[in-house]
C-alpha cells in the first residue's frame, strides 16, 4: 500500500523527534524542523519544507476557519440601530437592529403604517 510523506511523518513522530534532538536537525539526509501546529497548537516534527499543520486536512481547515471568522469580525463595524438609533456591534453580517425588541417594534410600526395607509383610501358613505 502506498504511504504519503505526511502519513509517514504522522506514524514516525518519535523517530523524527529523536533525530531532531540527537543529530541536530537531520534524519536520513533530510532537514527536520520542530513546529507548532497552526491549527491545534501541538508540537510536531517534519521534513516537509512547506508544512504548517500536523494534519493538513483537520488542522488546516480549522486554522482557515479561524482566520475567516476573525476577518469577518474585523470587517463588521459598529452600526446604528434602525429603530432606536443606538450604536451596536452586530453578531451577523445582515443585522439592522440592536435587539429582538427593536426588530419587533419596527416591524409592528411598519405593519400598522401600511394598514393605516390602506384605510386612508376607503371612503365611508
Amino acid at each position: 500500500m502506498y504511504m504519503t510523506n505526511e502519513k509517514w511523518e504522522q506514524n514516525n513522530q518519535d523517530y523524527l523527534k529523536e533525530s531532531y534532538e540527537e543529530t541536530g536537525f537531520t534524519a536520513g539526509g533530510y532537514a527536520v524542523r520542530k513546529l507548532i501546529c497552526g491549527g491545534c497548537g501541538r508540537v510536531f516534527y517534519t521534513t516537509i519544507y512547506t508544512k504548517k499543520y500536523c494534519h493538513s486536512y483537520w488542522c488546516g481547515n480549522q486554522a482557515n476557519n479561524r482566520r475567516q471568522r476573525e476577518y469577518r469580525q474585523m470587517r463588521r463595524q459598529d452600526l446604528v440601530c434602525q429603530c432606536c438609533g443606538e450604536k451596536f456591534t452586530p453578531k451577523r453580517a445582515g443585522a439592522h437592529y440592536c435587539s429582538n425588541t427593536c426588530r419587533q417594534k419596527d416591524y409592528r410600526k411598519r405593519v400598522t403604517d401600511a394598514a393605516s395607509a390602506q384605510n386612508e383610501h376607503i371612503v365611508f358613505p
